[in-house]
Formats: C-alpha cells, structure tokens, sequence
C-alpha cells in the first residue's frame, strides 16, 4: 500500500509498505481523506518525542469499511480496563496510545488497522472535510464540558490557529457574550474576524496587546491558550478576571514561566485539558452532523503523492488555511 512516512524532520515521502496486520478485535478501513493536525505539525518539525521517524503519521480520517460503510474513528484508543477508563477518563488511561504515534501508524496511508469498537457510521449527506473535524473538534468539547462557563460568559483565545478557531464558533453556540482572539498572524485575525471574534488584535505589536488589555478591562471570565507558547501562556493569565479560569490546551513548549504571584493574588482558578472522550467524540460528531460547526471555507484539499508540499505550505505559509485535507483514496 501507499503510505506517507516522516523520515526525518522536515522531510515526508510515499513508500510501499505492508497492509496493516490485523489484531484481535481490529477491522481494516481503506484511508478516504486524512486531516493535518497541530501535533502532526510538531512531530514534522522534529519538535515531539513521541514521533520519531520512520513514522506513518495522522489520526484524523474519513474512511471505509470492507463492506462499504462510510466511516470515522476515534484514534484515541484506551485500554478500558484502568481505573481512569471506568470512571469514565478513557483520556486519561494509564496506558492510552494514539494513532500516528509511538509504534501506532497512522492514517496517511491507504489501509489502516483500528479496533472496530472506535469506528462511527456517517451519513453521505457529511462532507469528508467535515466528517475529518470530528477529533480536533472532540477536544473543543472536552474543554468546554471541563470549563462549564456560565452564560453570557466573555472569553479570550490566545491563538487564532484550528483549535481557536473551533473553540470560537463553539463558544458562540454556547451563548457566549464576546470573545477577544489573539495570534501573531494577520491572515487568521482576518478569518476569526469574519467567524464572528467581537476583537481579534495581533499580539506581535505593542498597540495590539495595550488594545486587548483595554477591551478585557477587569479581564475575561474564560480564557484559552490554544498556543502553547510561553508568551501564549503568560497571555491568558494577563487577560484573566480575579476569580477567572484559565484552560491550557496548547502544547507547543514543554515548559514555560508563569506570573504566579499576580495569578494567585487574583485567585486565578486554572485547568488543564487533554484529548477527549468517547462523549465528547459523540457529540462532536452530532455538532457536525447538524452543521453547526464549518470551517469548509478555510480548508484545503491536496492530494498524498503531495505531502511533502502540504505539510511546508502549512508550517512556513498557511494563510488562512485552517485545515489541510489528504485525499488518499
């Protein structure tokens, strides 16, 4: 089969390699469309411990079964039996693995082994560009449910990439009064503008962070770093009200330092969310079957042969591509 194989940072390229041997309780799905994710984007870069080449990447993906069923699937496999899976954290499992990491392969490539318990059905009437959401969008809802904001909430997203994007036109149904976004790109500030940001500043110029610390005011109820940079992080403690949350989602440095003394004067409540659920998959995919979460108009398709070109267009100039899209088959 064909498969897309990181060989080296920076450096994708197709090989031929073997169909995927199937374990017990493993199906084989025939790979239709993969998406891109951030941490795809770090192993690319060389940035992640957990990918190191040779490695088929990718865990977001479209796909078919033997018998025709059009599918999704939830790559985040746990192992059901710890006791952070019985009470329900199967994001938290003591032994949870990940497609397109470790010794997993991933799903830039034609075949692709899962347990058959992971895989949903879904409509013909959901886009493949829509259906590939169902992950990274399963983390938006893990962190909502985790935030729990009370209505009329004014939110703060460091980070105008996919995840702030999507936590973006989530909070909207959530019925959040205004949200400000920060990014260093002019091209995303401009598309969470056009998604419906009340503010989005860009946090490279001095005027653009004195202009989002002047519309927090006191500061935002909730705020999101969906960055991971140590500015990012510092961001959203600075831009917190006394007695807000902050949620760190991004992961893109290990370790970075925080203002705790100010933080903690301010009784700043903070969280951390990883991954998803099997509910938080669920209902994330019911969000895209009723068409209430779209980022259609900010993707782009290329074929796998062209790999080596997707992953530099969105590492080096993504524009306002949120999404990249793999047709494999």
């Amino acid at each position: 089969m064909r498969a897309l194989v990181y060989t080296a940072p920076l450096c994708v390229s197709l090989e031929e390699r073997p169909r995927p041997k199937l374990e017990s309780g493993e199906v084989e799905l025939t790979v239709v469309a993969a998406g891109i994710c951030g941490s795809d984007i770090s192993g690319f870069l060389g940035h992640s411990r957990r990918r190191i080449p040779p490695l088929v990447l990718g865990h977001e993906f479209v796909g078919r079964t033997k018998d025709g069923r059009r599918v999704v699937a939830n790559p985040l496999v746990s192992c059901g039996r710890c006791n952070a899976c019985l009470s329900g954290s199967q994001n938290l499992c003591s032994s949870w693995r990940l497609l397109g990491m470790d010794t997993t392969q991933g799903c830039y490539a034609e075949f692709l082994a899962i347990p058959e318990t992971q895989i949903y059905e879904i409509p013909d009437s959901l886009s493949d560009i829509s259906a590939v959401l169902a992950e990274p969008l399963a983390n938006i809802v893990h962190l909502f449910r985790i935030a729990s904001p009370q209505p009329f909430f004014r939110m703060g997203i460091i980070g105008g990439g996919t995840m702030g994007a999507l936590a973006l036109l989530t909070a909207l149904r959530l019925g959040v009064r205004e949200v400000l976004v920060q990014d260093v790109s002019e091209e995303r500030l401009a598309t969470v503008r056009a998604m419906g940001a009340t503010l989005a500043v860009n946090a490279a110029t001095e005027e653009g962070r004195g202009e989002a610390l002047h519309f927090a005011g006191r500061g935002m109820d909730l705020v999101l770093d969906a960055s991971g940079s140590a500015n990012a992080r510092q961001a959203a403690f600075d831009l917190c009200r006394p007695g807000g949350l902050v949620v760190l989602l991004g992961m893109a440095t290990e370790k970075s330092e925080i203002d705790f003394v100010t933080s903690i004067r301010k009784e700043h409540r903070v969280a951390t969310s990883f991954a998803y659920t099997p509910v938080d998959f669920e209902r994330s995919l019911a969000l895209l079957k009723a068409g209430e979460i779209d980022l259609s108009p900010w993707t782009k398709e290329l074929p796998l042969a062209q790999g080596q070109r997707a992953f530099d267009l969105m590492t080096k100039s993504p524009g306002d591509t949120l999404k990249m899209l793999l047709r494999v088959s």
